[in-house]
């Protein structure tokens, strides 16, 4: 398990410092990469024969390619022992487990202990299931790959939602929302300021890929605080640690609007290989 994700999405959820985490699947997994692979090499034949298609078969093979991406998600992830040992330790700790499909080959782990939250994440997931058919049926050709994928990340109160259930302040729930799609720019921004000035507290970013609604937001502080405090009263070694992970938190935030460019620029390099390796296949 990476240390991240057991202090994160675990620890911090056995000991009342959050009410409730997830964890990306097979992504967060120390062999999610490896993972990844075995399936995109169960679907390979699948994905060649739906990019080969004429328009008139591929609505068929994308959803015959779909389901062998389940299957294979179901064989190589759910089978695996990375996979058994994550939840035996929630169950090790007392931590419920809520698991949702986000992508055939891609799940969000839920970890809590109130019994009442699943009942939240099951109304959370059904939410948005709705948003994505809704975009879906009223798509046009210039909306973005991004919000065609993940349309739940424009709606206010879907955010609001997912902000309350995994514990974060109020004040931070709203600047998202209303910074939405452009809150890594803000924060980076905000980051390179702050440290021009002072010594940054790191402790606001009290967990991975969360965003304060400034790097001095008390609330966000005081949650951190409460993190580090409650982990080095376990072990000295388990504090720094966690001071550790919440560099790293903010080192990554800074970097994100770079971080996001050579992503879409390894997107798009991928996407013209593909086309390249089929022009000389078939052309």
């Amino acid at each position: 398990m990476l240390d991240q994700v057991r202090i994160d999405d675990y620890l911090l959820v056995a000991l009342d410092v959050r009410p409730c985490s997830f964890l990306t699947v097979p992504a967060e997994f120390p062999n999610g990469l490896e993972l990844g692979k075995q399936i995109d090499e169960l679907c390979r034949q699948d994905y060649q024969a739906m990019m080969d298609a004429d328009i008139y078969r591929k609505a068929e093979l994308i959803l015959k390619l779909r389901n062998k991406i389940r299957e294979a998600f179901k064989r190589v992830v759910s089978g695996s022992e990375t996979y058994r040992a994550h939840l035996e330790w929630a169950e090790k700790l007392s931590l419920q487990t809520y698991e949702t499909e986000v992508r055939p080959s891609i799940h969000e782990l839920y970890l809590f202990k109130n019994p009442g939250i699943r009942k939240e994440l099951k109304k959370l997931t059904k939410t948005r299931q709705q948003l994505r058919e809704k975009v879906l049926r009223s798509a046009t050709p210039s909306q973005s790959r991004a919000c065609l994928a993940y349309p739940e990340e424009s709606s206010p109160e879907y955010l609001a939602c997912v902000g309350k259930l995994l514990g974060y302040p109020q004040c931070c729930i709203g600047s998202y929302r209303s910074d939405y799609p452009t809150v890594e720019q803000r924060v980076s921004e905000q980051i390179k300021e702050s440290k021009s000035r002072v010594a940054l507290n790191t402790l606001a970013f009290f967990v991975k890929d969360f965003f304060p609604c400034s790097p001095s937001c008390e609330r966000a502080t005081e949650i951190g605080a409460k993190a580090h405090s409650v982990l080095r009263s376990i072990s000295p070694r388990l504090g720094e640690l966690y001071l550790s992970c919440t560099k790293s938190y903010v080192n990554t935030a800074e970097r994100y609007p770079e971080l996001i460019k050579l992503s879409r620029k390894g997107l798009e390099e991928q996407a013209a290989r593909l086309r390249a390796q089929t022009d000389a296949n078939y052309g």
